[in-house]
Parts: C-alpha cells; sequence; structure tokens
C-alpha cells in the first residue's frame, strides 16, 4: 500500500520505472517502498479508428491525503513517465482513496 497501476505505456517503461519512483516516493510520503505496488496494465488507446499511444494513464490508491502530497506525487510520477517513456504526450495522473475501515492485508485490519 499504495497500489500503482500503469496503462498506456511499454512494460519495459515500467520496469524501468520500478528500480527508482517506488524509492522516491516512498522518500516522499515518508514511508517504506515495500509497502507500493506497481501494476502494469496492458492496454491499446484508439482515437479516430486509430490506435493512439500519446496517452498515459496512472492509478494511486492509497489512503487519504493532503493535497500538497498529491501535488508533490504526481509531479515525480510524471516527470519519472516522461523520462522513461518520451512518447507519451499526455500524462494523467488519478488518485483514488481507500478507507482504511475497508482495507486488509493477509487478514490484518488497517
Amino acid at each position: 500500500m499504495p497500489h500503482i497501476r500503469m496503462r498506456g505505456l511499454p512494460q519495459a517503461a515500467v520496469v524501468e520505472l520500478s528500480k527508482t519512483l517506488l524509492e522516491q516516493l516512498a522518500e516522499l510520503c515518508k514511508v517504506n517502498s515495500k509497502g507500493f505496488t506497481l501494476d502494469w496494465i496492458p492496454s491499446i488507446g484508439y482515437r479516430n479508428g486509430c490506435v493512439d499511444q500519446s496517452f498515459t494513464q496512472v492509478e494511486m490508491l492509497w489512503f487519504p491525503k493532503d493535497p500538497e502530497t498529491h501535488h508533490s506525487v504526481e509531479k515525480v510520477i510524471r516527470e519519472a513517465v516522461q523520462k522513461a517513456y518520451p512518447e507519451s504526450q499526455h500524462i494523467v495522473v488519478i488518485f483514488r482513496q481507500l478507507e482504511p475501515e475497508t482495507y486488509y492485508r493477509d487478514g490484518q485490519h488497517f
């Protein structure tokens, strides 16, 4: 926890991101990087009947945070994606809040 889901990137870019991004985010959020998960969700976008590879979508699922943390994390993610996959023209970062009372890991409630 937090969980990061990435779409619209080649798998190799996500592998590259996994080398440094989780540590950067953990440092920024003052948590252990081992709690993060990073998932690659293969997807193909289309526009006007053609493949459109210009959009990258990153979902961050985590417990509620303040707006300043959202801004800082979005910037780190966006810059890392731009570096790992310069072909991406549009990077969308979506924060989805999880409620601690509905979250369990290995049978343990948060």
